[in-house]
C-alpha cells in the first residue's frame, strides 16, 4: 500500500496523518506550507454606520478572524467559503451568513449576489501570497463591481526550509499526495523542479476548487492529473474505497 503524503503545514497535517492511520491506510506528513501570523489593527470607525462583511477563504484566514473575532463581534457579518472554511468559523460558534463553492470567485459571486451586501465594505483576511494569485484577482474584480473591498493580509505563507531535505528523503519512492492549498502546489513542484528529486506520484488529490486549478495549470508533464474532493471528510472516505 502506497502511504498518503499530506502536504499541510506540520501542526495541520499530524491530526489528518494520524486519521488515516486509523482508517487502515498508511500516512506521513509532508508539509508543503508554513503560515505565520501578521498582526492586524481593525479600524472599527472607517465600517461604522456601513454594512461591513468579513470574508475567508482558507482555514488559517478563517482561524485568524477567530482571533479577532472578540474585537469584530457586532460589527459584521462573515462570508466563508464553504464546507472547510466555513466549518472552522462555525467551530468557534460565529455564525456564518454568506457561503460559497467553487473557490475564491465562487464565494465573491455569492457575496455580491445577498441582498444585505450592496455598497457593503467587504474584509477580506488573507496571505501575502494570495494577493498575486489570480484566482484572488478575479475574486476581487468581482467584489470591486458593488462592494469596497480592503483585502487585509492577515497572514504569510512560505515554504519550509525542511522541504527540500524531506523530498530527497522521499526521492523515488513510491506515494500518493493530498494537497489542500494553491501554495503548497506550487511549493512543492518548485522545490521538486529545482532539485530534480521527489517521491513517485501515483495519485494526486486536490482539496477545494482553488487548490484543483493550481495544480492543473501547473504540473509538469508526465504527473498524474488530480482528482478533486470538496473536503477532508470527502478524502477520507474517497480514499478509504480505494484501498
Amino acid at each position: 500500500m502506497t502511504p498518503w503524503l499530506v502536504t499541510r503545514a506540520f501542526d495541520e497535517a499530524t491530526p489528518l496523518v494520524e486519521r488515516l492511520e486509523r482508517a487502515g491506510l498508511a500516512a506521513a506528513a509532508l508539509p508543503c506550507i508554513e503560515r505565520r501570523p501578521i498582526e492586524w489593527v481593525p479600524d472599527l470607525g472607517a465600517w461604522a454606520g456601513r454594512t461591513t462583511v468579513f470574508m475567508v477563504t482558507s482555514p488559517f484566514g478563517a482561524r485568524r478572524l477567530i482571533d479577532y473575532w472578540p474585537k469584530l463581534k457586532d460589527h459584521g457579518l462573515v462570508a466563508a467559503l464553504s464546507p472547510t472554511t466555513a466549518q472552522v468559523v462555525e467551530s468557534a460558534g460565529i455564525p456564518v451568513s454568506i457561503t460559497g463553492t467553487g473557490g475564491a470567485s465562487g464565494l465573491a459571486e455569492a457575496v455580491v449576489t445577498s441582498r444585505t451586501t450592496r455598497g457593503a465594505v467587504v474584509i477580506w483576511l488573507t496571505s501575502a501570497a494570495g494577493l498575486v494569485e489570480p484566482e484572488q484577482e478575479q475574486a476581487a474584480a468581482v467584489l470591486r463591481s458593488t462592494t469596497e473591498l480592503q483585502r487585509i493580509v492577515a497572514y504569510e505563507t512560505r515554504s519550509p526550509d525542511a522541504l527540500a531535505g524531506e523530498l530527497q528523503r522521499w526521492h523515488g519512492k513510491r506515494a500518493s499526495a493530498v494537497f489542500f492549498s494553491p501554495s503548497a502546489c506550487r511549493n512543492f513542484l518548485g522545490t521538486r523542479h529545482a532539485i530534480a528529486t521527489g517521491p513517485v506520484l501515483e495519485r494526486i488529490v486536490c482539496v477545494g476548487q482553488s487548490t484543483l486549478r493550481s495544480w492543473s495549470q501547473l504540473r509538469p508533464r508526465g504527473m498524474p492529473a488530480a482528482v478533486y474532493q470538496a473536503s477532508e471528510d470527502a478524502f477520507v472516505g474517497w480514499a478509504a474505497a480505494q484501498r
